[in-house]
């Protein structure tokens, strides 16, 4: 090999390594099986535009208020791209499928025992929404609007619909800001549970 080679090569080696360290990773996309018992990927490329996933409770008063508002956002941003899914961390599918037809939530069920969802969007609290791009990073993370102010105070009407202006930020190729919001509501388990 000459040196012209051998500088070449170097050049090559050290090119590829640094592109390797500058490559920005994404995390695997989490695996869960749906309210019926099918194997889901919500976070995989499927050419949507964005995927919301709702975390929400059967037995959270806060969340189920907040049903009618889900189904009418889902109405209105499903036809542009938009996927959604209720993620139940705490509910057996039985639960969950039960709460989804209760409260007419209409879209996929997916439930998440092992929190990997709700680890992956850093949800803390029902009824919190995150936000992903189709290459699943996360672009929002927050309250569906200001209605709920704190335990026991809720306003009539909201002041800021964020979840709406995330997702028209998104649809209209422009950063999300604030990326994220306090919600207020029901505490998601802090381990997995035990017997679901």
């Amino acid at each position: 090999m000459t040196c012209s080679n051998a500088s070449i090569l170097s050049k090559s080696v050290l090119f590829a390594l640094f592109a390797i360290a500058s490559m920005r990773f994404a995390e695997a996309s989490p695996t869960v099986r749906d309210t019926k018992g099918e194997k889901r990927d919500p976070l995989g490329d499927r050419g949507q535009k964005a995927t919301v996933l709702f975390f929400v409770m059967h037995d959270c008063p806060i969340a189920n208020s907040y049903a009618p508002e889900l189904a009418r956002i889902a109405a209105e941003y499903t036809p542009r791209g938009i996927e959604f899914f209720a993620v139940y961390c705490a509910e057996t599918p039985q639960e969950a499928n039960a709460h989804l037809a209760e409260y007419r939530i209409p879209f996929t069920g997916l439930c998440d025992p092992k929190l990997q969802l709700a680890r992956r969007a850093g949800a803390t609290v029902v009824p919190e929404a995150a936000v992903f791009s189709r290459t699943g990073e996360l672009l929002y993370r927050g309250r569906i609007d200001d209605r709920a102010v704190r335990f026991g105070a809720v306003r009539p009407e909201p002041r800021r619909r964020d979840l709406r202006l995330a997702l028209d930020a998104v649809l209209a190729g422009r950063k999300v800001a604030p990326r994220f919001t306090t919600a207020v509501g029901c505490y998601l388990p802090a381990d997995e549970p035990s017997n679901k």
